[in-house]
């Protein structure tokens, strides 16, 4: 699931050529944060969506318009959150998110390292009720598509949480990610209570 959690701030956020940011979303930049963090980014149904939703390359809008996923990446990447969530028993019939569910797959991944276990439970908890808010402030985007940006909204917020967080032990130590890291800490809308 962090794999994804990669390609969907990648589709929120501006992409950069340098480390001297000028906005929250260019410190949010993910690539830059997952090579100063190393979490494991390994998920079996993250693949399978996306390899199903490109190969399929449409999704149908709510107005009965067709979408081309390859060029919209904000729908692609909140398709595949969706379609994730759901193989994983994760998503409910409802809309609502299995917190227990996640929670436990998140401990089970990472049952050899008690402190990322820790981290990822803590940034699920921080992230859910925020995560809820900003998708239903940003209830116009399903108009770009039939899937559910819940999901989408919720691991981003999670992984954000997990980079400015990051265990010493897996953080790279260099001038540019401790400037990232300071940005993204000034940025932190779950812990400032932003919307």
């Amino acid at each position: 699931m962090q794999c994804f959690v990669i390609f969907i701030l990648l589709a929120f956020c501006s992409c950069v050529k340098s480390f001297n940011y000028t906005s929250c979303d260019q410190a949010k930049q993910p690539k830059f944060m997952s090579s100063c963090c190393d979490v494991q980014k390994n998920d079996k149904a993250i693949k399978a969506c996306r390899k199903s939703l490109l190969t399929n390359n449409s999704t149908t809008t709510n107005n009965g318009q067709s979408r081309n996923l390859k060029t919209d990446k904000v729908a692609l990447h909140a398709c595949i959150a969706e379609c994730s969530f759901k193989a994983n028993g994760f998503l409910l019939s409802n809309g609502t998110v299995n917190v227990e569910a996640l929670q436990s797959s998140y401990q089970q991944r990472y049952r050899n390292d008690q402190t990322m276990s820790q981290l990822m439970v803590k940034s699920l908890n921080s992230c859910s009720d925020y995560a809820q808010k900003r998708a239903q402030q940003f209830q116009w985007m399903h108009t770009k598509g039939e899937c559910d940006y819940f999901p989408a909204t919720l691991l981003a917020c999670i992984m954000e949480q997990v980079y400015v967080n990051c265990p010493t032990t897996k953080w790279k130590n260099t001038s540019d990610c401790a400037a990232m890291q300071k940005y993204l800490m000034a940025c932190d809308d779950v812990k400032s209570g932003r919307k």
